[in-house]
């Protein structure tokens, strides 16, 4: 999928933009604050309908207009071509698919993929859960777009049950909310973990033989509730049953997928103990180029890749492995204030933004 031609109204720091790409893509140079980031944001969200920095819509907005629109016209590996509108304005959004009013958000998922690569990318390390999962949930969907529906009703599940432990209830009907809770959980669990052992496995076989320490890393899922990814919905059940008192002394649901949480490592032991700043660093971006590898493979789709400034932490041979390994397989927008960045990617045209924009 390459995007070929991208129109912002009142999103971020543009009152009104046009741009124009090529499907190699672009180098987009300037100083900071000119609007890099912002662009690459905006191509973002036509793929997930969201911020992918994790703002909220009303953030997104250029100064005080009620309103934002993004227009992007897309052709895929075919040729064929995608026209997209998204517009947010009065809490309310608007897809359109070739001119199409579209009710679901989430058919994003089953056209358009993105992948932003972002310095606080180290977060997926030295972050927070929340940050893990909010990655490997938009990760897992972009492979597998059912895997949406199943989590929000797994969410929309766990407050229901949350506003059960609130009240009183009989053992028949916290049973009963038991084991919906334990089918929804299975069923997020079964995406998951397929999601990392893809990963693992990708981790030895993509990318080693120039960046051998890919070998090396694996990624474990990490549930709070005491039983491997595989158990069974009997028992999950049973598990939960031992956690009623708690459950019900703290008055919310204590285990399941919204509290899990994923680890790095590194040749077994845990990268945000034990690994440096660069390690680290590497272990996100060959993440990141086997998301796109795995997207491509299951969903025949190429992704389009953004990288926002990521390349002043790297010297220049890793630069250099990076771009191997896309090897001119994919669109890629880079964004960054040096204009050395064009010595790399030297056959790649180059968008230059000034700080008015």
């Amino acid at each position: 999928m390459n995007l070929a031609h991208l129109e912002l109204e009142n999103f971020r720091s543009y009152r009104k933009r046009e741009f124009s790409f090529q499907p190699r893509g672009s180098l987009i140079l300037g100083p900071n604050g000119c609007g890099k980031t912002n662009l690459l944001e905006a191509i973002a969200y036509t793929s997930v309908g969201k911020s992918i920095r994790f703002n909220h819509d009303e953030d997104l907005l250029h100064f005080e207009s009620p309103w934002f629109r993004l227009s992007g016209s897309f052709a895929n590996e075919q040729g064929s071509p995608l026209k997209l509108a998204l517009s947010y304005g009065e809490k309310r959004k608007l897809l359109k698919l070739d001119d199409l009013p579209v009710r679901q958000l989430s058919r994003l998922f089953d056209l358009v993929k993105v992948i932003y690569c972002a310095p606080e990318d180290l977060l997926l390390i030295n972050g927070s859960p929340r940050f893990r999962r909010q990655y490997f949930d938009l990760a897992t969907a972009q492979l597998y777009p059912a895997y949406i529906p199943v989590l929000r009703s797994y969410l929309h599940l766990v407050e229901q049950r949350n506003a059960l432990l609130k009240r009183s209830f009989t053992k028949e009907e916290k049973h009963s909310w038991d084991k919906r809770f334990a089918s929804a959980l299975y069923e997020v669990w079964d995406y998951r973990r397929r999601y990392v052992e893809l990963v693992n496995a990708a981790f030895q076989e993509m990318f080693r033989d120039i960046f051998p320490t890919a070998a090396k890393l694996t990624i474990s899922y990490l549930p709070t509730l005491k039983l491997p990814c595989d158990s069974s919905e009997e028992q999950i059940e049973l598990q939960l049953k031992e956690l009623e008192s708690r459950e019900r002394q703290w008055q919310r649901s204590m285990v399941g997928a919204h509290l899990d949480d994923y680890e790095f490592r590194y040749q077994g032991r845990r990268m945000r103990s034990y690994s440096s700043q660069g390690q680290k660093r590497i272990a996100v971006i060959i993440l990141k180029l086997i998301q796109a590898r795995l997207i491509e493979k299951v969903t025949g789709i190429k992704p389009i890749l953004l990288f926002d400034d990521i390349f002043a932490e790297l010297d220049s041979l890793h630069a250099l492995k990076i771009r191997e390994c896309i090897d001119n397989r994919y669109q890629v927008f880079i964004a960054s204030p040096q204009e050395s960045i064009a010595e790399i990617w030297l056959d790649y045209p180059i968008l230059r933004l000034r700080e008015s924009v």
